[in-house]
């Protein structure tokens, strides 16, 4: 899902800028690498922003519950997640249907950063 990532701590959450190409593998890489990174800071909300250059392949969307058990995401997981491209927003959305279905983490999908922190901020200040 990433072939340029940065994964940025900012105090109450970690912020995951990613760009590149979609695929099974590097969804699990980068889904993984944030999990570590999370579980490094101690640090479990996670503020992302995507501008992918295609859209996940369907099958690769409907395994994402199968690449967040992988990686190691849980329901203590908060995700404030931002697809900056119109073009892979659909897609995007589906991803995070096909997760809310199954009851695996807690998100929402957003397409401009600064709703999508707003809201994170304001999960972090409910805890």
């Amino acid at each position: 899902m990433a072939d340029t990532m940065e994964i940025t701590p900012k105090g109450d959450y970690l912020h995951v800028v990613i760009s590149g190409s979609s695929s099974y593998e590097n969804a699990l890489r980068l889904w993984k690498t944030i999990a570590d990174a999370c579980r490094e800071h101690n640090c479990f909300y996670v503020l992302g922003e995507q501008n992918m250059t295609s859209p996940t392949s369907t099958i690769d969307a409907w395994n994402h519950q199968t690449i967040f058990e992988e990686a190691g995401i849980t329901a203590k997981f908060v995700i404030a997640w931002v697809d900056k491209n119109p073009k892979t927003f659909e897609h995007t959305k589906f991803i995070r249907q096909v997760l809310a279905n199954r009851d695996i983490g807690y998100g929402k999908l957003f397409s401009d950063v600064d709703t999508a922190k707003n809201w994170l901020l304001e999960k972090i200040a409910a805890k």
